[in-house]
């Protein structure tokens, strides 16, 4: 949905949806839990710790379809569809915050605006808008409630005494106090012909509002609010108006269904001239915004921005080019020294000179390049993630999160990278080939230096969907889900040494593996089982199954020396297993636990941690009793679809798959 967000708005501009008393909600994917008997076996709790956390890093950071963009001096703020305000440092892009989070309410933003002071973002879905700190970025406060008459807002202006909002649902514009964020009046009603307002603009004197949907500009009073006059006729040429800027002279107006920008006289609102004509390549001019001496356009469709005269409307010049990387750029600020484009699909900011037009820089998030980071794994000087999406592996200092290198080339053979171990000299990378097979491979790395051993493959082996990997220090194990046999390799050399497979093996979608140097574990999600076999041979031990264990769906699995951990993403539950004789201790079950479609569990011999894909929460429990610990939700951690998870004992590194980041924080 949300990558029609922009398509959808422009229906609500021009009344083709209405979303009066319509319920915006958040869909997660949920797991069918079945009923479960109660017995000694089982345990739950009723009370949830839920700790704040603080020195917690977050590692990788990226625009989340931005969609509006302003400046207060030195600082550029974003505001991101995805729910996000994104600061950078005007002079150099270099990212100063992210700032999300349940507090601010940001709920589809769609504008920002700023008057040097404070931060005003329209919640484009929330119905609200957020204030922040233009120095700090602190929340100041969300101001909402139906005496605002926020509906849709989908623009938002500031004149330093007042802020504006216009409403493209409702009609209206609301009108605030700039100093203390207070209703000052609601102006609606038929004189002022408002008709799906997208665009709002104002200096100290007026108020200016593009009426998308009536092809028209309502002019107000600044101090009264009172209607001044509406600009409509054929002379104007206003077609699906979106958006306008005003620079002390003359107000500019992009008409996105024209391919054409209108200059009004901002003392008299008297026509100046409509710039149109295949020289300006207008194409889907969205965004617009002036410095005094330059009016900058971006054009959606066009991948483009062109650069007008502010003294005389003529063309400077029409920006454009890959280098540039423009992707539907969607808003569009400058400070008279640099000029800031948002691009929408890009998921990117690039920011140009505004006496030239040159490219400065192209920001689009850190250059730790994860791309659907899986799996992660820590030999506790680095730390190593599995980017599935990116067919890479990045490199982190364990001890600062600090970018080591980015690994990627064909000569790796990284094919859908799905799990990652390590064992003191090397590296292992399990490449599962996603859902259209032909990895099918292990790549071996040095662990000091994250040069390539050699790519393992071949059909000996027996990969088929590698999906798991581990190693004990003599053996590496390859679980092969597609294959329902696991590979067991020398680690010292790489070299084959058996691929095991059988019905008596209990093998059955085999997704998870672990290895404690004696015994080696596989979880089976097929087959709601664990096979244990010889670590010294591969020989069967056992299949420990039935429905005391409450296996569900085992998606991972972890040991300690003492106790296997099993997390059942079925079930929302991890059953606790003795290493020595595979004896069931108990399952752990219970809201309270926080449980919600697991997909992986660590433990580091202290504690256990349980990563929550579906909760955006990371369950801490205790390694000796399994006792419940906390549930980890603070949203200082930015936990976004939290796929992998390891621990060294000290640091606990989470890779987040939605958020195409990690997370760091403190194992104690």
């Amino acid at each position: 949905m949300r990558s029609d967000f922009r398509t959808f708005r422009r229906a609500v501009a021009v009344g083709v949806l209405s979303l009066s008393g319509m319920t915006l909600a958040t869909l997660a994917l949920t797991s069918a839990v079945g009923a479960a008997g109660r017995d000694t076996s089982q345990v739950s709790s009723s009370a949830t710790p839920v700790r704040s956390l603080s020195g917690v890093k977050v590692l990788g950071w990226g625009f989340d379809w931005p969609n509006g963009i302003t400046l207060s001096g030195t600082h550029v703020w974003v505001a991101n569809a995805g729910n996000a305000v994104i600061e950078l440092s005007a002079s150099t892009g270099a990212l100063v915050k992210i700032i999300r989070g349940l507090s601010y309410e940001f709920n589809w933003p769609d504008a920002i605006t700023s008057d040097g002071t404070h931060i005003w973002v329209a919640n484009f879905g929330g119905n609200s808008v957020t204030e922040l700190s233009a120095s700090t970025g602190a929340l100041v406060k969300v101001v909402s409630g139906s005496s605002y008459g926020f509906n849709n807002p989908s623009a938002i202006t500031s004149s330093g005494t007042n802020v504006w909002v216009a409403n493209v649902s409702g009609n209206s514009v609301t009108e605030l106090s700039a100093s203390t964020g207070a209703l000052v009046k609601v102006v609606r009603g038929s004189s002022y012909e408002f008709n799906g307002p997208r665009g709002i603009t104002s200096d100290d004197s007026h108020v200016w509002v593009a009426n998308y949907g009536g092809n028209s500009v309502t002019e107000l009073s600044a101090s009264t609010a009172a209607l001044v006059k509406v600009i409509r006729g054929s002379s104007y040429k206003f077609n699906s108006p979106d958006a306008m800027a005003s620079n002390g002279t003359h107000v500019w107006v992009a008409n996105s269904g024209g391919n054409s920008v209108t200059e009004l006289s901002e003392t008299t609102g008297a026509l100046v001239k409509v710039n149109s004509g295949s020289g300006y390549e207008f194409n889907g001019p969205y965004a617009i915004a002036s410095d005094r001496t330059h009016v900058w356009v971006a054009n959606l469709y066009g991948t483009s921005v062109t650069e007008l005269s502010a003294s005389t409307g003529a063309l400077v010049k029409v920006i454009r080019g890959s280098s540039y990387g423009f992707d539907e750029p969607i808003a569009i600020t400058s400070n008279g020294t640099d000029v800031w484009v948002a691009n929408y699909y890009g998921t990117s900011v690039t920011e140009l000179s505004a006496s030239t037009g040159a490219l400065v820089k192209v920001n689009s998030g850190s250059g730790y390049q994860f791309d659907d980071p899986e799996a992660i794994t820590s030999d506790g000087t680095h730390v190593w993630v599995a980017n599935h999406g990116g067919d890479s592996v990045t490199e982190l200092s364990a001890s600062t999160g600090a970018l080591v290198k980015v690994i990627r080339g064909s000569s790796y053979g990284f094919d859908d990278p799905i799990a990652i171990t390590f064992d003191g000299t090397h590296i292992w990378v399990a490449n599962g080939g996603g859902l259209l097979g032909g990895g099918n491979s292990v790549t071996e790395l040095s662990e000091t230096t994250g040069a390539l051993v050699k790519v393992i493959s071949g059909s000996s082996y027996g990969f088929d969907y590698p999906h798991a990997i581990a190693s004990d220090g003599t053996h590496v194990w390859v679980a092969n889900d597609g294959g329902n046999s696991v590979t067991e390799l020398s680690e010292t050399t790489g070299a084959l040494v058996k691929v095991i497979s059988g019905s008596s093996y209990g093998f059955n979608g085999p997704i998870a593996i672990s290895s404690d140097g004696t015994h080696v574990w596989v979880a089976n999600t097929g087959g709601r089982s664990v096979t244990e076999l010889s670590a010294s041979t591969g020989a069967l031990v056992k299949v420990i199954s039935g429905s005391s264990y409450g296996f569900d769906e085992p998606w991972a699995v972890t040991s300690d020396g003492i106790h296997l951990w099993v997390a059942n993403n079925g079930g929302n539950s991890v059953t606790e297993l003795s290493e020595t004789t595979g004896a069931l201790v108990k399952v752990i079950r219970g809201s309270s636990y926080g449980f919600k479609d697991m997909y992986a569990i660590n433990s580091d011999g202290t504690h256990v941690w349980v990563a929550n894909d579906g909760g955006n929460s990371v369950t801490e429990l205790s390694a000796s009793t399994g006792a419940l610990v906390k549930v980890i939700r603070d949203s200082s951690c930015k936990f976004n679809f939290p796929d992998a998870i390891d621990s060294d004992g000290t640091d606990v590194w989470v890779a987040n798959d939605g958020a195409q980041s990690v997370t760091e924080f403190s194992a104690s």
